[in-house]
């Protein structure tokens, strides 16, 4: 992995936190990034890399991670399962994740989305036959995930989601999660999976501008993402999240915040606010990649950009955006779980979010599609992401692995930390301790680590009651503080 801190000129990065929007106020987060003490964080920040995988740190092999993730699930209370269909009618320009467009000819786009429902079908036949456990450990949350998956014809959804009904352990406590875009999440689509038992549905909305909307490829206007959410709750979902971008070309605080107000407003059960991100996955090994570079990766497109006005925000700017957007979201009654998901006190965390990351409990995760993420204590692996290459390995009855990585003893404990403290909650001595047995958060390695950080203001450490709790300053910085202080 290419570290952030090889990435930045520290000066550069310096002047660019310096340039704020002057009717608001300076970024309290400035003072702690120009700090030459969090000198790898002002990196990290900098490099716009960020956390989305928990890798190991051992090359490994298939029978290895199968062996461990039947071990484990048949002592786990549950685990995520996630169906991915990799289909979109557009890519959006910021977009790095393995997708592929749609034809916009009905009857290709049928013959299509047949062949990759037939796909994931065929990869979870596999699954449960390597890993025989899926078939009898309870799905703690089942998420149709893409891409997408609200571009299907209503006979696949209900297909594929029949299958895995059938398949799996689906159970009273089990929750259906469904992912879609405004400009495909129709009423009759949000009807028939409501049917089908999707309580839960989720989609990017990136801006409600429609200006920059059309500059960064969205084929929807802001007024259909908030249709959508009304008739989500017409059609009987009982929580619906949303995503906004912070960074977008053109995009000003005041813009931004008026994004924020318009969400609470609509009554989103989460609103997730996260960083665009330019890096290249690849270069900073922070997620499945796409084979082909975002369009926003290319330096002159975004020069091309900016001279047609669409100025790319400062990294100051960025900070103001993000401290502003929590005070709004933290008075509204929505607190932050894990990182950049602010959900409202009612609705509590997703339910996928909370699976994989809560320190008592990140049970293992299945994902099934391309690219897709799958994770348990021991071990970690990613799928194919060459369509072509993950159509003909499933066609042989392969899972289509492309790299496993096993976890050491050592690391597996880091890992469980970082996740832990990406919630943003804080993190328990006593839950700890009975992970891991001789370990403290408090003493040792951990205890050096978090006194580093409490001195600095990043987090608090309360001896008494066992606790280590990230500041404002931290939150903001979780995900560097992750992957520079903790160990990747």
């Amino acid at each position: 992995m290419t570290s952030a801190i090889e990435l930045y000129d520290r000066g550069q990065a310096l002047r660019n936190l310096s340039e704020i929007d002057p009717a608001w106020p300076q970024p309290r987060i400035a003072s702690f990034l120009s700090d030459e003490r969090n000198d790898k964080l002002l990196g990290y920040v900098q490099a716009e890399a960020f956390t989305h995988v928990f890798a190991g740190d051992t090359r490994s092999d298939p029978q290895y991670f199968f062996g461990e993730l039947e071990r484990e699930l048949r002592k786990a209370p549950s685990f995520h399962l996630w169906a991915e269909i990799p289909l979109c009618r557009y890519r959006c320009n910021f977009c790095q994740f393995p997708i592929l467009v749609t034809s916009s000819k009905p009857e290709t786009a049928a013959t299509t989305a047949r062949r990759w429902v037939d796909a994931n079908i065929a990869e979870a036949q596999a699954w449960v036959q390597a890993v025989p456990a899926l078939r009898t450990t309870p799905v703690g949350e089942f998420c149709l995930f893409g891409g997408t998956p609200s571009v299907l014809p209503a006979e696949e959804i209900e297909r594929l989601t029949a299958f895995y009904q059938e398949t799996f352990v689906f159970n009273d406590s089990t929750s259906l999660r469904a992912e879609g875009s405004p400009d495909s999440l129709t009423l009759d689509v949000l009807k028939t999976m409501r049917g089908l038992g999707f309580t839960s549905l989720t989609y990017g909305i990136q801006s409600l501008d429609d200006r920059l909307l059309e500059v960064a490829n969205r084929r929807h206007t802001g007024a259909q993402a908030l249709q959508a959410r009304a008739e989500a709750e017409l059609a009987g979902f009982n929580r619906v999240d949303a995503d906004l971008v912070w960074g977008l070309p053109g995009q000003t605080v005041d813009s931004f915040l008026s994004d924020i107000d318009r969400m609470v407003e609509a009554g989103f059960s989460t609103v997730v606010a996260v960083k665009l991100h330019l890096r290249s996955f690849h270069e900073v090994e922070s997620a499945i990649g796409h084979e082909s570079a975002a369009v926003w990766e290319s330096p002159k497109v975004r020069e091309q950009l900016a001279q047609r006005g669409y100025r790319w925000p400062s990294l100051g700017e960025q900070m103001q955006m993000r401290e502003a957007a929590v005070e709004r979201l933290t008075a509204a009654g929505y607190y932050e779980h894990p990182t950049t998901y602010f959900v409202r006190q009612d609705m509590g965390p997703q339910v996928w979010r909370s699976l994989n990351l809560d320190q008592d409990k990140q049970v293992p995760q299945i994902g099934i599609g391309l690219g897709a993420y799958s994770w348990c204590e021991q071990a970690e692996a990613n799928m194919e992401r060459a369509p072509g290459k993950y159509l003909e390995r499933v066609g042989r009855g392969e899972i289509p692995l492309e790299n496993v990585t096993s976890v050491s003893p050592e690391h597996r404990e880091t890992r469980a930390v970082q996740m832990a403290l990406s919630t943003c909650r804080p993190l328990s001595e006593e839950v700890h301790q009975s992970r891991f047995p001789g370990s403290s958060l408090l003493s040792g390695r951990w205890g050096t680590v978090f006194s580093s950080l409490a001195d600095r203001g990043l987090v608090q450490v309360d001896r008494a009651a066992g606790s280590v709790t990230l500041t404002e300053a931290g939150a903001t910085l979780v995900e560097a503080i992750i992957n520079t202080e903790l160990g990747r």
